[in-house]
């Protein structure tokens, strides 16, 4: 009887001491919060005869002169809010510094942004609103991308695209 004891406390210890403890995996919206300076907004259009879209991109911080000769530079950031576990507010803020010393500033927000993981990847998540894919977040970077469909005058169908991509602030 001491025998079976001995021996079932032997494989109890071996067991236990097999197992290690691993932490868990943060929060969706635990992972991706935070500032993301924007690096680049895009316009494009595409006609749906066209077989390539029309884009123009600009790339901040944007640095110039008003027509009265005043400098300015315009910066944008996209700060990431968690709202729930796998969701998170968007808001796009854009700011303008002149060289006179006023500021301008302007921001719009996203809510409610579902964080999906992207199956086979670490730390990426495709971002839904309302079901619909609006860009990827993680690993230090997003992208939002925001499109709609109309027609022209003409009556030709169209897609605008707006796309915005940042890398995380440190």
């Amino acid at each position: 009887m001491k025998k079976q004891i001995y021996t079932s406390l032997f494989l109890a210890v071996a067991l236990l001491a097999g197992c290690s403890k691993s932490t868990p995996e943060p929060e969706p919206a635990e992972q991706v919060i935070g500032s993301y300076k924007v690096d680049k907004y895009t316009e494009s259009i595409k006609y749906a005869t066209a077989a390539t879209e029309l884009s123009q991109a600009t790339i901040y911080p944007v640095a110039g002169k008003t027509s009265t000769g005043i400098g300015y530079e315009v910066t944008a950031t996209l700060d990431v809010a968690k709202t729930a576990s796998n969701m998170v507010n968007i808001t796009f803020a854009e700011k303008v510094k002149y060289s006179n010393g006023k500021t301008d500033a302007s921001n719009s927000t996203f809510t409610s942004i579902e964080l999906k993981k992207i199956e086979g990847s670490a730390g990426q998540f495709e971002m839904l609103d309302t079901g619909v894919k609006i860009g990827t977040i993680g690993n230090k970077s997003i992208l939002v991308e925001e499109a709609s469909s109309d027609k022209d005058s003409l009556g030709r169908a169209f897609t605008y695209t707006i796309r915005l991509t940042g890398t995380k602030a440190q």
